[in-house]
């Protein structure tokens, strides 16, 4: 979707012109006489998911409960750029969410979470704004096969079973970093400045910088609340590395993210790892990633209050027939908690595919079977789902 007229844009292209000051310097070079074109896009996913949940053992919660969840995940996003006169491109990015999350409703809100600038050309991209850090961005994960949903991140899924293990297992046992092996628990959206390197020989760096984490969904400075802020000089590094050899495609990639604490009382800094590995061969796709967490105790919040080390892998196996894809994939995690022996497990597998039903529209199905402990403490819940997503 594309706005055409020129005296709607100019007030666009002033504000960006503005705003990239600095990056206008750095190359030397005005506008070119071309508009800012501005589009919107974005996604929207919508479930039916059928759910039960059973406790094991030793649980306070329900003794079971079975459950018909209707679940969104969407975002509307604002786009414009435009190319400089030395073939540069100079652009922006506004990401909105299409609904608001309990958790936003009673804490720092993330109703726009991603908005940035970039600068690209043969040279590299060059980011600078509210966005995830290399150490997310740069990494390679377990193939997606079911339309909407991730093996790494399943935005649809994992709140239901977030909420379903609470009731069982207590406040907080099963979170995020057990289910998913993406890295942006340190620096999140804070806003930040990041480099990627053109790929070269199959090889392509990237490098982010973040002066706090004052505001992790997006805030539009990291001043901080009277420099209140719990880690600072956070820095990600990553590389990717890919190619094809013997008919089979594969990429690799390596990032890393850690911040410095800022407590006196606790000089702990966090730290997070990940190495991931994809290879193509035919209509087969097979992929994993392994991504380690530590110390996520420093973080401001009592989510991860008593966390010490989480290590988290998904693996999945993808196979396409035309318009229509399969696929089988398993994610496992493991916390080590300090000061208890109530260590936290979790482990699911998930099957389903999807089908294309014409352009940007898809039809997909999964059954996802998942298991959790916390000390003595087991719960297992499983889903039976449709989902229908559109890409705009």
């Amino acid at each position: 979707m594309k706005i055409a007229s020129k005296k709607y844009l100019m007030p666009v292209v002033f504000s960006a012109g503005l705003a990239a000051a600095p990056l206008h310097m750095a190359v030397a070079e005005p506008f070119s006489s071309a508009d800012m074109k501005f589009t919107i896009g974005g996604y929207f996913s919508q479930s039916l998911q059928l759910v039960d949940v059973d406790d094991r053992q030793g649980t306070a919660g329900p003794s079971g409960f079975e459950d018909e969840v209707l679940a969104q995940n969407a975002e509307i996003h604002f786009k414009g750029k435009t190319e400089l006169r030395n073939g540069s491109e100079l652009g922006f990015q506004v990401q909105l969410e299409a609904a608001t999350s309990s958790e936003a409703a009673t804490s720092s809100s993330d109703q726009i979470d991603e908005h940035y600038l970039y600068l690209k050309g043969d040279w590299g991209k060059l980011t600078v704004g509210a966005e995830n850090g290399i150490g997310h961005l740069m990494q390679v994960r377990a193939p997606r096969f079911v339309p909407g949903l991730k093996m790494f991140d399943n935005s649809v899924t994992d709140d239901v079973y977030e909420e379903a293990y609470e009731a069982h297992l207590g406040d907080d046992t099963i979170e995020d970093a057990h289910m998913s092996t993406k890295l942006e628990h340190i620096s999140g959206d804070a806003n930040k400045l990041s480099y990627i390197t053109p790929r070269v020989g199959g090889l392509q760096l990237g490098v982010s910088f973040a002066p706090n984490n004052a505001d992790t969904n997006g805030g539009e400075n990291n001043a901080g609340a009277a420099r209140d802020v719990a880690q600072e000089d956070i820095i990600e590094l990553g590389f990717t590395y890919k190619g094809r050899a013997r008919g089979v495609g594969y990429k690799f990639s390596y990032t890393s993210v850690e911040g410095a604490s800022t407590s006196e009382s606790d000089q702990t800094d966090p730290k997070s790892t990940s190495t991931g590995l994809a290879l193509h061969f035919g209509d087969w796709v097979v992929g994993g990633n392994v991504s380690e967490y530590e110390n996520l105790h420093a973080l401001d919040g009592d989510t991860y209050a008593d966390s010490e080390t989480i290590e988290t892998a998904s693996y999945a196996l993808k196979y396409k027939m035309g318009d229509s894809h399969i696929g089988i994939g398993v994610t496992e995690g493991e916390e080590n908690q300090t000061g208890t022996n109530a260590d936290t497990e979790y482990e699911e597998m998930m099957i389903g595919g999807g089908r294309k039903l014409t352009d940007g529209v898809s039809l997909g199905y999964y059954f996802t079977k998942t298991e959790a402990s916390h000390g003595n403490e087991n719960a297992e819940a499983s889903a039976l789902g449709f989902i229908l997503n559109l890409n705009f």
